[in-house]
């Protein structure tokens, strides 16, 4: 008796086992296809001088920033891999303080696609 209760159990982990990674591939399926517009005000940008590009977006209605940063180009470092280096021409013309709307998608971390400047800083445009 305790044998065919041993048997039945494993079998029935044995296969439920597909059916679990088949929801983990869905979920990384899912992970892809995230992507958005976020429309709100530049709270902090990475130090350019020590090769950080990011940029923090404090959406309207959210009490936290969030950092995007360029995609990656060209494969590996020693391959000549590299952030965007036209992304990263455009977050350096962006001040912390202006109004942005940022199209973004997720890969591995939020990744700006497209940024436009909706209303600059005050001082910055005397």
């Amino acid at each position: 008796m305790l044998a065919r209760l041993l048997l039945a159990a494993a079998l029935s982990a044995t296969l439920s086992l597909p059916a679990v990674a088949q929801d983990k591939k869905e979920d990384k399926k899912d992970e892809k296809d995230r992507k958005g517009t976020v429309t709100g005000v530049v709270t902090a940008k990475g130090d350019a001088a020590k090769n950080e590009n990011w940029i923090e977006i404090k959406a309207d209605g959210e009490e936290k920033g969030r950092r995007y940063v360029p995609h990656w180009k060209g494969g590996a470092p020693a391959a000549g891999g590299g952030p965007d280096k036209a992304m990263i021409a455009e977050l350096k013309k962006v001040s912390v303080k202006d109004r942005v709307r940022l199209e973004w998608v997720f890969e591995e971390r939020p990744r700006v696609e497209k940024i436009e400047v909706l209303k600059g800083d005050a001082k910055k445009d005397k």
